[in-house]
């Protein structure tokens, strides 16, 4: 009886060890810009008329400002990303066409 206690009992204490101590999570933030589509999958093109004015998809015509930027009809500014493309005021990123031009989701 004493020799099967002896064999218990060092497995039931192994149970009674110190935990692992918890691995930090660190949280990531969701973007709130929506990704920039390929060139394949694009549904509309800011295109550039080389004098320094983009052409929007509905045809309306606006001045660039030379950053790359733009004023929409309405007053609201579309602000170049720093990777070459713009940001719509919407959120969707729309990523350099080649040309001098967008193109956009």
């Amino acid at each position: 009886m004493r020799l099967w206690f002896l064999c218990v009992l060092p497995a039931a204490l192994v149970g009674c060890g110190t935990p692992a101590p918890p691995r930090q999570v660190v949280p990531v933030a969701p973007l709130a810009v929506t990704p920039a589509p390929d060139r394949s999958t694009a549904k509309r093109r800011i295109a550039y008329d080389g004098a320094g004015n983009f052409i929007l998809p509905d045809g309306s015509i606006v001045q660039g400002d030379g950053s790359g930027g733009f004023n929409l009809p309405n007053g609201t500014y579309v602000a170049p990303d720093g990777a070459g493309g713009v940001v719509l005021p919407n959120g969707a990123r729309c990523i350099s066409d080649g040309g001098g031009g967008y193109l956009c989701p």
